[in-house]
């Protein structure tokens, strides 16, 4: 017997059961366009409900709207998957609600847009997208919100969910339907609410409710508020699936929703050269374009025209440029035999560990201004941090890379001492104000560097240098204290509500904090053998991956519509700042050993799609992507109907950046090199 039971409740809808559990009701409304766009839609009724051992079929009709629904499905370990399809007249949206049973609660999950309420460090500042704790429209706080619909192109994995104590429950499906005749019909939309009863949803067309968020208001100017599909064009229809399975752990549930969709929805990624050809291209235009002789150290914006004047005189130590950039050219000079590489990244590293150190605060400034020729901590996200001061983000990367140049000159034959030296200083001041439950700081004093502020991941990043240093020394304190902070920031895990990694995020739930505990794990585990770190990597893994693109998106905006590029492998930034960037490709190591450790063909595919998607991100020509010189690599692909701010000369919407930037390079070279060159040959065939 299937574990799903379908039977017709009412006139309008489906009971649904799962064993001898009530998993609530299903039924299908048809909205218009006009006034009922908010009000109330048209509720199709049911007209045959038909569930075999291995299959189901649902019919649903509406006579005086013209409309004919039908949920064809088979079944699936985790549930049913199959055809959702509408016939009819005049424009509709069209869509599956999934009503969980009455009082039925529970962590409510849109893989790269809602985890939890999205509520995070509970920002002040805080105006992305949130599901309002009591259930309430918050008109005063338009971001907040009893339910949201969307695109379901917002989601990663095309997917929403809620996962209960006892049960957890998903629909979702393709980005777009399609006609009879396989044009495209319209994007589909998600939808999510934490009322009483909770509810989910999967439509054919989309609505933005309760608007089209855009971390830059009033610049969305290419979205559309809704889509509405046109049935006088044919029937649409779209791939669909629906999970119920039994909870474990809100983790392990979480992991399963990705693991079941993603080998429904993947995708493959447009083959786009070598790895080698790739770190080439990258590495060339870093030192051509990007680097800059009197500052020793990187531009955090390379410019493409004269419109883009970003930071020109900032030159970051960490995370925007510095040693997140350098590392991975130290590394792909030594590889690729290239001696102006090397001295390019090792006049960077000298620069910041001779001269970077605040003599006040123990701890590493985070920029550098070539205008008032002096260091500070005022990197361009520091008036974002509600308690301004040093940042952990920058000061635990900083000591993290300096470790990591520092044991791979010394492995080539050529000991560095300042670069171990300033980032050891730097750690033994992090150990000794240390929070006594592990945590590391968000930010730390100017002053006398004592934490200022502890909530959130972003100091998580002094995890894996505190790893390295204790591969370096020997030195079990050092063990210990990465280990007790281990144990501190596996509780963001176990929630799966990673929140406070970079700064200009106002601590909404973000991709880039977990990349640290995931280089940490490995590192320990390397070090030690110990399984606690393997699985702490598995973890961190699982949670990077609900970032990470498990399909195509259909773009509608260009560059990215006519290059027919992919998302696959690419990973959101934030549920704040909804674009793609090469962040994710940074950990491609550490995914590498994973998979080698786990024999997991699962993450092995995984970082198939990272390598693969890396290589398609960087400009192949002069002009590519519509902008800049070959081997460039820009922050921001908009893979959805947000963030599209940028215009080209004629005035129309592009879907990048008409710039490139340091980090974006640095962290797609990171992902190439290392290990990853000798492994792609046999990963990509």
């Amino acid at each position: 017997m299937p574990q799903m039971l379908f039977e017709k409740k009412s006139n309008t809808t489906i009971d649904i059961q799962h064993g001898s559990a009530r998993a609530g009701t299903l039924r299908v409304s048809i909205t218009r366009p006009g006034n009922d766009l908010f009000g109330n839609p048209f509720e199709c009724e049911v007209a045959s409900v038909s569930q075999g051992e291995n299959n189901l079929r649902i019919e649903w009709s509406r006579s005086d709207e013209n409309m004919e629904v039908v949920l064809d499905m088979e079944n699936h370990p985790s549930g049913y998957r199959g055809r959702f399809r509408a016939r009819g007249t005049g424009r509709a949206i069209v869509k599956l609600i999934w009503e969980l049973p009455s009082g039925k609660s529970g962590f409510t999950f849109m893989p790269a847009f809602m985890y939890g309420h999205n509520e995070g460090g509970k920002s002040e500042r805080a105006t992305y997208p949130q599901l309002s704790s009591d259930g309430k429209n918050e008109w005063n706080r338009p971001w907040r919100a009893k339910e949201w619909l969307v695109r379901a192109d917002r989601s990663s994995h095309c997917l929403t969910s809620v996962i209960s104590e006892d049960l957890t429950f998903a629909v979702g499906g393709r980005d777009r339907s399609v006609h009879d005749n396989g044009e495209a019909a319209e994007k589909n939309g998600l939808g999510i609410c934490c009322g009483n009863p909770h509810r989910i949803s999967f439509s054919l067309g989309f609505m933005n409710v309760p608007y089209t968020y855009s971390v830059l208001p009033g610049r969305n100017f290419i979205s559309r508020p809704e889509g509405f599909v046109n049935f006088d064009d044919g029937e649409a229809e779209s791939e669909i699936f629906m999970f119920l399975f039994p909870t474990k752990t809100r983790h392990e549930s979480a992991s399963h929703l990705l693991r079941a969709s993603y080998s429904i929805l993947h995708d493959k990624i447009n083959d786009a050269g070598t790895v080698e050809e790739a770190v080439n291209a990258i590495s060339e235009a870093l030192v051509s374009y990007a680097y800059s002789k009197e500052a020793k150290n990187f531009y955090c914006t390379i410019e493409s025209d004269n419109r883009i004047r970003l930071n020109k005189h900032k030159f970051p130590t960490g995370w925007t440029g510095g040693l997140r950039t350098a590392y991975p050219l130290l590394l792909a000079g030594h590889q690729m035999s290239q001696p102006e590489w090397i001295d390019c990244a090792r006049s960077v590293y000298s620069n910041i560990a001779e001269n970077a150190v605040s003599p006040q605060s123990g701890l590493f400034f985070e920029n550098y201004d070539s205008i008032k020729k002096e260091w500070d901590a005022k990197g361009w996200w520091y008036d974002a941090m509600e308690k301004p001061g040093h940042s952990g983000y920058i000061n635990g990367q900083i000591c993290h890379y300096l470790l990591l140049g520092y044991m791979y000159e010394r492995e080539a034959g050529t000991e560095y001492k300042q670069w171990y030296e300033s980032a050891k200083g730097v750690l033994d001041h992090v150990a000794e104000v240390q929070g006594n439950d592990g945590r590391f700081g968000y930010s730390y004093s100017e002053q006398d560097g004592t934490i200022l502020d502890g909530d959130g991941f972003s100091g998580c990043w002094f995890t894996p240098a505190f790893a390295s240093l204790y591969q370096i020394t020997r030195d079990e304190k050092y063990l210990n204290i990465a280990a007790k902070a281990m144990h501190f920031y596996r509780r963001f895990l176990d929630s799966f509500e990673v929140y406070g990694g970079p700064h200009d995020i106002f601590k909404s739930p973000d991709e880039e904090g977990i990349l640290s505990w995931i280089d940490g794990a490995r590192i320990l585990h390397r070090a030690t053998g110990n399984h606690q770190f393997l699985d702490a990597l598995i973890r961190g893994l699982d949670y990077e991956f609900s970032w990470k693109f498990a399909y195509n998106v259909v773009n509608e905006v260009e560059p990215l519509k006519s290059m027919g590029w992919c998302s696959t492998g690419g990973s959101v930034t934030s549920v704040n700042n909804s674009h793609i960037h090469p962040m994710g490709s940074a950990i491609a190591e550490s995914t590498l050993y994973a998979a080698e450790q786990t024999g997991d063909p699962y993450i092995r595919a995984r970082l198939i799609d990272t390598i693969r998607w890396t290589l398609t991100i960087y400009l192949h020509k002069d002009g590519d992507y519509g902008w800049g010189k070959k081997g460039l690599i820009n922050e921001r692909f908009c893979y959805t109907d947000s963030l599209i701010t940028e215009r080209f000369p004629d005035g129309s919407p592009s879907a990048t950046w008409f710039c490139g930037h340091s980090w974006a390079s640095g962290a797609a070279l990171e992902g190439l090199v290392g290990p990853i060159i000798s492994a792609s040959k046999k990963l990509l065939g």
